[in-house]
C-alpha cells in the first residue's frame, strides 16, 4: 500500500510545485476530501498494487506490468494540453503548462527517462514496439482524452485532478515492488522522482481551480470528472491484474 497521505502535499518540501494558501478555507477543505477519496479509491489501493509492494512477479509478470503502464503513460502529457482548449483562463493554462513542460524537462522527457527505465528491466523499444496492450488499457487512455477534450471544464478539471493525486500513490506502489524485487535506486530512479512530481502536479491543478469551486453548482461536474477517470482507472488494474494471474497460471 502506498504511504501518500494529505499531508505529502501540504508539507513537501520536494514536490515541483508547492500548495499556494487559498482564500476561502471551505474550498481547501472540499479539495482536501477529495484529495482524500481518491487516495482512498479502490483504483489506487488496487489489490495488485498492494500486493506488488511484498510479492516478487516473473520475468514474464513483470514484463506485462511495465508495457501496459508505458501504453497508459504515453500520450498521457499530449492529451492533459487539450484541457486549455476548454478555458480562457490564464491561471489553468500556466498551472498546466507548468505541469507539462515538467513531463517533457530541459534535457531529457519523462517519456525518455522511461524508456531508459524499461531498458533496465530487460523490455526494449522492439517490445514497446509490438505489444499489444489490454483493451481496459485502450479504453483508459480514450477515456482521459475524452474528459480533456469535452465540456464542461469543471469535468475535465476534476479528471486532471484524479489523475496528477492518484499518481503519487501510483509510484510510490511502483517504487515498492521494485524494491522488494532487489531493484537498485539507480533502476529505480524514475519512479523515486516521480513520487515528488507528482505531488508538484496535483498541487499546481490545487492551485488554479480555487474561484471555480467556491460555487457548489460546480462541485458536481467536477466531481463527476473525478468519478469518470477513477472508473476508468479502476478497470485498467482489474484487466492487468488478470493478465498477470493468466501469465501465473502458465507458468
Amino acid at each position: 500500500m502506498h504511504n501518500i497521505s494529505l499531508d505529502t502535499f501540504e508539507n513537501n518540501g520536494f514536490a515541483v510545485a508547492q500548495r499556494r494558501p487559498m482564500v476561502d478555507p471551505q474550498v481547501k477543505e472540499y479539495l482536501d476530501q477529495q484529495l482524500g477519496r481518491i487516495l482512498e479509491h479502490r483504483g489506487v489501493n488496487h489489490p495488485f498494487l498492494n500486493s506488488y509492494a511484498t510479492r516478487r512477479l516473473t520475468r514474464e509478470q513483470e514484463r506485462i506490468l511495465y508495457l501496459e503502464t508505458a501504453c497508459y503513460f504515453r500520450d498521457v502529457p499530449f492529451y492533459i494540453c487539450s484541457v486549455v482548449t476548454l478555458t480562457r483562463d490564464e491561471n489553468i493554462m500556466r498551472e498546466i503548462l507548468a505541469n507539462v513542460r515538467d513531463e517533457f524537462g530541459t534535457d531529457k522527457s519523462h517519456a525518455e527517462l522511461f524508456v531508459e527505465f524499461l531498458a533496465a528491466v530487460g523490455i526494449s523499444k522492439e517490445d514497446l514496439a509490438a505489444y499489444q496492450p489490454l483493451p481496459s488499457t485502450v479504453a483508459l487512455n480514450q477515456g482521459i482524452f475524452e474528459i480533456y477534450t469535452t465540456p464542461p471544464l469543471l469535468r475535465a478539471l476534476g479528471g486532471l485532478y484524479a489523475e496528477e493525486t492518484q499518481s503519487a500513490g501510483m509510484v510510490a506502489s511502483y517504487d515498492a515492488g521494485l524494491r522488494n524485487a532487489g531493484y537498485d535506486a539507480e533502476v529505480r530512479h524514475f519512479w523515486t522522482l516521480h513520487i515528488a512530481a507528482e505531488i508538484g502536479h496535483s498541487n499546481s491543478v490545487f492551485n488554479c481551480i480555487h474561484d471555480y469551486l467556491q460555487d457548489p453548482k460546480n462541485r458536481v461536474q467536477f466531481e463527476r470528472g473525478i468519478d469518470d477517470y477513477m472508473r476508468l482507472l479502476e478497470a485498467y488494474w482489474d484487466g492487468v491484474e488478470a493478465r498477470i494471474a493468466r501469465a501465473e497460471q502458465r507458468a
